[in-house]
């Protein structure tokens, strides 16, 4: 009897992992667009300056600031190496979200399109539900806000 036990509660263990990978597995699938950045911007504070100031004259909504993403980088099969991907905000307007990146007078932005690929299409890439990234030009005479989008465009073949 006690063998017989022993599988009913085996297979009753393996049928609940089952379900529970299941349910897990379907949330993710019909989890809705952009929810990953709505958990963002439930995460983070915002302390008013400057940049939300101009930001919000502008019409966006600041919702988080500071963020920081953990990377790992592995190259040719060694360990694992920690490094971090930062932006400053993450805003919204007219139903669209924003990664917001403060120009640094130690890091001036190239603006040709190969400037602007190498330095930010990895935050288009890492977060595809944001129709942009906003530089915030604060160091400008003039505090100017830019907008960088991406486009896949059709090459030659």
């Amino acid at each position: 009897m006690d063998k017989l036990g022993d599988w009913v509660i085996m297979l009753v263990a393996a049928g609940l992992m089952v379900w529970w990978c299941f349910r897990r597995f379907d949330r993710w699938l019909h989890e809705p667009p952009g929810s990953r950045l709505r958990k963002l911007a439930l995460e983070g504070g915002v302390e008013p300056d400057e940049t939300v100031q101009l930001l919000q004259e502008h019409d966006y909504e600041v919702l988080s600031g500071k963020h920081r993403v953990p990377l790992g980088v592995v190259l040719d099969d060694g360990p694992t190496m920690p490094t971090r991907l930062y932006f400053d905000y993450l805003a919204f307007k007219e139903d669209k979200y924003y990664l917001v990146k403060v120009e640094r007078t130690r890091q001036p932005i190239d603006w040709t399109a190969s400037g602007l690929r190498e330095r930010f299409l990895v935050y288009a890439l890492l977060f595809p539900d944001c129709d942009g990234i906003v530089i915030v030009l604060a160091q400008a005479q003039d505090r100017q806000i830019k907008t960088v989008r991406f486009k896949v465009e059709a090459g030659e073949e």
